[in-house]
């Protein structure tokens, strides 16, 4: 059954800028009504599309207290959309200096952490909803074939995938009107990938967010976006080659 944005109560997290800022209006374009946070939120228009709300979701209970912010703005939810996240380029084998485990410990915290914390918050909403509902979250094409550069990165959006597909089996048996997609994005160009190139072209946020949307509508399981669409079945096909493309990238 497609789900129809039109209406719809929807949480974005990271909607300040990049993919989320973008995604934020693609689904005000279609009639949603949005809420999302960013730790810029307070200073940085999201556009007056959206409720806005400053979180640091790298704080546990930050993305408990976004949910309930959300929920009661909106009066329910339908939709959640983890999309936050952070990327640092790590070189693990140097010793434990401070400042780069400083940094993976945020990636973890942003990526991963709040990921299950939000859809624990999340899911009493989106199974009260009275329609069609989905938890959403955004992994990369990294979380199937790493790159040697972020370390920490890859291994979060790994574990983002599998707790997705855990997810999927428990609303399968305990919530079914809630949908459990995960959306595999390319390189984006973004403020967080300036700077850095890839096997394949960047594609823009707001071509990227419109994909989101579409495969959120039409409630497929994994959403790949761009090249990801062309990497998953290679993986299947020919793993080391698939591995070799992004290594390095």
């Amino acid at each position: 059954m497609r789900l129809n944005m039109n209406g719809k109560r929807v949480l974005v997290t990271g909607g300040t800028s990049g993919v989320g800022r973008a995604l934020v209006s693609a689904l005000a374009e279609r009639g949603a009504e949005v809420v999302t946070c960013g730790r810029g939120a307070g200073t940085a228009s999201a556009g007056a599309e959206a409720h806005r709300l400053a979180a640091d979701l790298s704080v546990p209970g930050e993305a408990v207290r976004v949910v309930r912010f959300a929920a009661e703005r909106l009066g329910g939810l339908d939709v959640v959309v983890a999309n936050a996240g952070v990327q640092h380029l790590l070189d693990l084998t140097g010793g434990p200096d401070h400042d780069l485990l400083t940094r993976a410990e945020r990636e973890i915290s942003v990526n991963l952490r709040s990921v299950v914390e939000l859809a624990a918050a999340a899911w009493p909403s989106l199974a009260a909803a009275p329609g069609p509902a989905a938890f959403v979250a955004v992994t990369s094409g990294l979380a199937y074939a790493p790159k040697r550069s972020a370390p920490v990165y890859c291994a979060t959006k790994a574990g983002v995938h599998v707790l997705l597909q855990s997810l999927r089996y428990q609303a399968r048996s305990g919530t079914p009107s809630v949908r459990v997609q995960e959306v595999v994005l390319p390189l984006v160009d973004t403020p967080m990938t300036a700077g850095r190139e890839g096997p394949a072209r960047k594609i823009s946020a707001g071509a990227a967010a419109l994909a989101v949307v579409r495969g959120i509508e039409r409630g497929r399981d994994v959403v790949p976006v761009g090249a990801a669409r062309a990497l998953l079945p290679l993986l299947y096909v020919c793993p080391p080659a698939a591995r070799r493309l992004l290594r390095d990238g």
